[in-house]
């Protein structure tokens, strides 16, 4: 099955993202609202106040934890597809049921800025594609 209707299929979208990743996520999201998508993103008062009260490595993996269920979508957009707190938060997301999928292009590319370049083109493809049905 494509993302597009993976995403199609889900009862909600988390899209979760460090940096330049994060703010891909959140561009993304308001596309996937366009679409009729329920699409969220952690909000930038509760990551930094759970980073600062429980630790980075865990921010994303905390908030899936109160808020995804087996149905949703997580997708993970990492520069490199290496950081704990992705890591972790794709884990947890597959042992409560939930679809994930991790994109990333530096580990091809080893180009930073490519990969998070490629995000946003993937984003307005979905766009275009949910658009369409």
């Amino acid at each position: 099955m494509s993302l597009v209707e993976r995403i199609r299929k889900a009862k909600k979208v988390l899209l979760i993202g460090n940096g330049g990743s994060y703010a891909n996520a959140v561009h993304i999201c308001n596309d996937l609202l366009a679409c009729g998508i329920a699409a969220y993103t952690l909000d930038p008062a509760t990551l930094t106040a759970s980073a600062n009260d429980y630790g980075y490595e865990t921010v994303f993996a905390r908030w899936i934890k109160v808020v995804g269920e087996r149905g949703d979508l997580l997708i993970a957009l990492s520069g490199s597809g290496l950081s704990k707190n992705i890591t972790r938060a794709l884990g947890l997301a597959k042992r409560i049921g939930m679809d994930a999928e991790l994109i990333t292009d530096y580990l091809r590319t080893l180009d930073m800025q490519q990969s998070e370049e490629a995000q946003l083109t993937l984003g307005h493809a979905w766009m275009k594609c949910l658009k369409k049905t």
